[in-house]
Formats: structure tokens, sequence, C-alpha cells
């Protein structure tokens, strides 16, 4: 551990002489488990990014969730390029993304993953990350995490109208509109947001900037039919079109490289209660049509899922829930299609008022591997003073993509299931008004993780293939963070994450060893507000022959009330205009400001 890292060691230590102070623990529900549970109940780790935070942040969605312990993200450009977020080291191929309950990770991509390069965070109203190996509960992938979002809801009965408008560097424009309804029997949200930006160049060695303009439309809406039947639907479609740059910088003139995509996605689910028993049966549809066009040459990706879903909850009593069920998926390309089926059962048990124990067994059988068993056993311990010590052990699995199975170029058929172990120990302690402190150990191993080989070097003469890396690939770490409210104006905040990573002997690419958050939110007066955020990231491997300098980024954020449901504010990114690079050969932003407005009534 280096001494950039002590700032926030020594914050943390002296969290801890803060005085106790009677807390609510509970009040959160995630969806770690089968069936709701309790923050506090819960022996996986589940970070969360409410509302407020998502104002926040930048157009992108991701930037929210970069400042989280054990979460980087890194772009290949501004706005709309493809971007990824990693959870303790692991990329998007190892991370589902839910929306609304929708898995809307790309099937057609070179791996099956999520790219969060389009993704604004207007219209949210929360986001959860789930670390670790979590294919007892979400099947194929689940190896690195989960990241569940969920569309803005009227939290209270009534309608509510949530309204924003931003203006900002680069020419970037972003609105939206949302109406939530929370009735006696039904609850309706339904969004629009565009956001639009003329851009800089995507990558180093360019001058033209790369434009971005997307258009997002969700929708959610339940219905109770009886005291003991509920119907309900999700959709949402994404249009969005792109600049982006190659290796080799701008686009050969006259062709511009750009990609188009259209993204389609819904859900029909319905709850019935018998006694103690909830049944809940869904399906789910998605679909995407993408267009890749460089240098005069367009390439299309379709992709398309279909899930069918059956999970039965019961509540046997105050101390033991039972789940069951079973589902099927299709996922497809345009040209292939691979098909799972799994089933699944969990058992929630309490043993006393401070402890739980969730242990989940997962079994899946794929078109073209065959079976496989997963497993996942979860504590949660309790103390008297406001201590919470989790222990968590698991394994997981990802088949390959059908890109990597069966592309005419670089598809390679002899893939086998990437494995994987994930064990973590942690402990968080929690005091009034916020305030805690958490440290958590945690380690991932993957038995056959699954490279792009080019025997040439980088896109040399003759093209590579997808291989297995012999061996055992490793991520493992530590992560330490902590709150402290220093009054009724001023609160600290901060993490740090030690990330060691090996893959033969290499460090993974885009992967910091150091990672540092420090921050301050304060009110300034009744009506002012403003926070301060330091990021500084250490120790990345050289990338493809870029060297990857460590790199500090400021960020300020000030918002005026102009009224109890109306707010004006500014908000400076990259305040001390660093030059960084969080993908080898690609710009981020320099300095630049934007200024909004959000109202809701």
């Amino acid at each position: 551990m280096t001494t950039k890292a002590l700032p926030v060691l020594a914050f943390l230590l002296s969290s801890t002489s803060l005085h106790a102070q009677d807390v609510f623990l509970g009040e959160i529900t995630v969806f770690a488990n089968q069936s709701e549970t309790e923050l506090d109940r819960t022996g996986a780790t589940v970070e969360i990014v409410k509302e407020d935070d998502i104002k926040k942040a930048s157009p992108r969605l991701a930037d929210a969730l970069d400042k989280l312990p054990g979460v980087t993200v890194s772009a290949n450009g501004g706005l709309g390029t493809s971007a990824t977020v990693r959870i303790r080291g692991l990329d998007g191929a190892y991370i589902p993304v839910l929306i609304d309950g929708m898995d809307v990770s790309d099937p057609s991509g070179t791996q099956a993953r999520f790219d969060w390069g389009q993704l604004t965070g207007t219209n949210f109203g929360r986001v959860e990350v789930l670390k670790g190996s979590q294919s007892a509960r979400f099947g194929a992938s689940a190896i690195g995490g989960v990241v569940n979002i969920t569309s803005l809801q009227a939290d209270e009965p009534g309608t509510t109208v949530t309204m924003n408008a931003e203006a900002g560097s680069f020419k970037t424009y972003r609105a939206g509109l949302n109406v939530a309804t929370n009735g006696e029997r039904a609850r309706l949200s339904f969004g629009v947001a565009h956001v639009q930006s003329e851009g800089f160049s995507a990558r180093a060695a360019g001058t033209e900037p790369d434009g971005f303009k997307a258009t997002r439309l969700n929708f959610t809406g339940e219905f109770d039919v009886t005291d003991t039947v509920r119907i309900g639907v999700a959709a949402m479609a994404i249009d969005s079109e792109g600049e982006f740059d190659e290796f080799g910088g701008d686009g050969a003139a006259p062709f511009d490289e750009t990609n188009s995509s259209k993204m389609r996605s819904a859900r029909v689910y319905t709850e019935v209660e018998t006694g103690a028993v909830t049944h809940t049966l869904s399906y789910t549809n998605y679909k995407i049509d993408r267009v890749s066009s460089s240098n005069g040459f367009d390439t299309n990706f379709n992709g398309t899922r279909q899930k069918l879903d059956y999970k039965a909850v019961w509540e046997a009593s105050e101390t033991y829930t039972l789940t069951g069920g079973a589902d099927f998926t299709r996922e497809g390309d345009g040209t292939n299609t691979a098909e799972t089926s799994g089933v699944f059962v969990e058992a929630l048990y309490a043993p006393t008022s401070n402890m739980d124990v969730a242990v989940s067994l997962r079994y899946d059988n794929h078109s073209a591997f065959g079976d496989n068993i997963s497993g996942r056993a979860a504590l949660s311990y309790r103390t008297d003073n406001d201590m919470i010590l989790r222990a968590v052990a698991s394994n997981g699995f990802r088949s390959p993509s059908l890109y990597e199975l069966y592309n005419g170029l670089y598809g390679n058929t002899s893939l086998q299931q990437e494995k994987s172990q994930n064990f973590e120990l942690s402990a968080e302690k929690r005091y009034g008004d916020g305030s805690f402190v958490k440290v958590a150990a945690f380690t991932t191993q993957i038995d056959n993780l699954i490279q792009f080989f080019d025997p040439d070097g980088f896109f040399g003469p003759i093209p590579g293939a997808y291989a297995q890396v012999p061996g055992v690939t490793r991520t493992r770490g530590i992560e330490l963070s902590g709150r402290a409210q220093i009054n009724d104006r001023v609160a600290l905040f901060g993490n740090y994450t030690l990330t060691d990573t090996d893959r033969q002997g290499s460090q993974l690419l885009r992967v910091p060893r150091h990672d540092v958050v420090l921050g301050v939110e304060t009110d300034l007066t009744d009506q002012i507000s403003a926070s301060l955020e330091v990021n500084h990231v250490a120790g990345r491997a050289v990338e493809f022959g870029t060297v990857m300098a460590d790199y500090t980024v400021v960020n300020m954020n000030v918002s005026y009330a102009i009224t109890d449901s109306a707010q004006a504010y500014l908000r400076i990114e990259n305040l001390a205009d660093s030059t960084y690079q969080t993908s080898g050969g690609y710009n981020a932003a320099g300095r630049s400001a934007y200024f909004g407005v959000r109202a809701s009534f």
C-alpha cells in the first residue's frame, strides 16, 4: 500500500471515534437474494446509488458508479463511446445489467455485455451494485457481480412530475420528463430522456470531435387486480447515434466512424399470493439492432433474448423462507442461438434476531456445454452496537458468447465455460446520522479465462482468435469506505480500493491497483449546497504500448434551491483540467462545466 492511500485511511480510522447513536437498520431492501432482503440482513456486499447522487453525476450513468469502492469505469472517449463498468477488476462480460428487471446485456457483442456509453442517468431512481460471483442467483456470467437499475417511481401516494434540463461544454444538452403515480391499486411511471453532444475527439491522436445523441423511453406499471393478484409490465426503448475513433485516430476522409443502435425491451409478469406462498411468472423480450460503420463499411449486429421464468416464495415463518423456481433463456445474434434451462432453490434462515443465513443452489443446462451447478452461502451477523459482519462463499460460470464461438474470423468452437470461485469477508460499523465505516476483503479466481490472442501483435496481418488462458486468473483486494457527518451542514466521505490482479503473471488491463475517492458535502446556507470530490487512480498496466499514467480528477457541484421543489445547479468536472486516459490512447474530457435546472412537484 502506498502513501497515496494514507489520507483516506486516516479519515476512516478517525470515523470510529464518532459517538454511536440509535440507527434504524433494515430501511432499504435489495435484490441480493431471490426474495427482497433488508440491506443489513444480506451477507453479500451491496452498494446503493440513490436518486440524489445520480442527479449530481455527469450525464453518463456509469460515472455515478465510479465513486463506489471496488468499482471503476473506462471509456473510449466521451459521451456515447464504448464504456465499461468493472467490479473488483472484472469487466462487463462478467457483470449482467438489469433495468427494471430486464437483462439488457447485448448477446450480439464480441462478449455478451452492456455498453454503458449510451445510458444517461436521467429518470432513474436507484442503482444497486451486487458484488462477487452470483451465478447461484442469476445464472451464467454473474461472476464479477450484478447491477440492478430502477426507474424513477412515486414513493408517496399521488402523482409526481419530475423535469430537468441541462446545457454545458462540448455543446452538450440533455432534458428529461418523468411522470409517476402511486394509487390505491395502480402504480405507473413513464419517462422520456434526450441527450445530444458535439463531443471531442475520442482518440488521443485525432482532432475531429465525435458527437452523440440518444433518446430513451421507459415505462413501468403495476395493477392489483385483487388483494392477492397483481399484474405488471416494464418496457424501455433507446435510439442512439454516435461517432467513434478506431485505433488510428479520425476516420479516413470522407468516411466517418459511426455507431447507430435501436434497443427494445419489455417484460410482463403476474404475482399471485396463495396463503404463505407468492408465485411470480414473467416473460421478457429483448432486441437490439446495431450498425457500426468504419471507412465506408457497415457491420450489422442483431441481438435477441427471450426469457421465461417462474418463482415461488414460501414464507414459512418469521425465521425461514424458501424459494424455488425455473427459467428458460434463448439468446441469438442473428445467425446463431444458444439456450439455457435452469432450476434454482434458496433457503433464508434467521436462527436468532441478529443472524441471517442464505444458501442458494442453481442447476443450468446450456445447449452447447451441458450441465453446471452453482452455489452460494452468505452470512450476516449484527452485534448489539450496530456492527454488521458478513461472509460469502460462492462459485460461478460464464459460457462463451456466440461471437467468441462462431465468428468467422475470430471465433473458436473449442472454447469451454469459464468457472469461478469467490470468497469475501466484511465488517461494517454504523453510527447516527448516516455515518459509517466499512472494510471488505475479497478474492475471485477464474479457471480457463477466455481472451483474444493475436500472434502477430495487436491487429497484425494474420487475424487472431479467442482462446482459453491456461491456469487461474485472480483478482483480490481490500475495500475501505466511510462517511462522517461532522455536523448538521458538513459531511465527509471517502473510500480506498486496493486491487491485485494476476493473469499468467500479468496485471489485467484498465484495472488500477489503487483507487481513492475523497469528498465533502456541505449546506452553505439553507438554499445553497455544494460538494467537492477528488478521485486518484494509480498503478495501471501498460496498455498496448501506452503507459497508463496515474491521475487525479476533481469534480465540484453547487446547487441553489429556487423553491422547495425546484433547483438550479452548476457542475464542474475535472476542475483542475487534468490530462488523463481511462482507456489507452483515448481522450477523457478536460475541464468542463454544465448548468441545469430540475424540479419535482
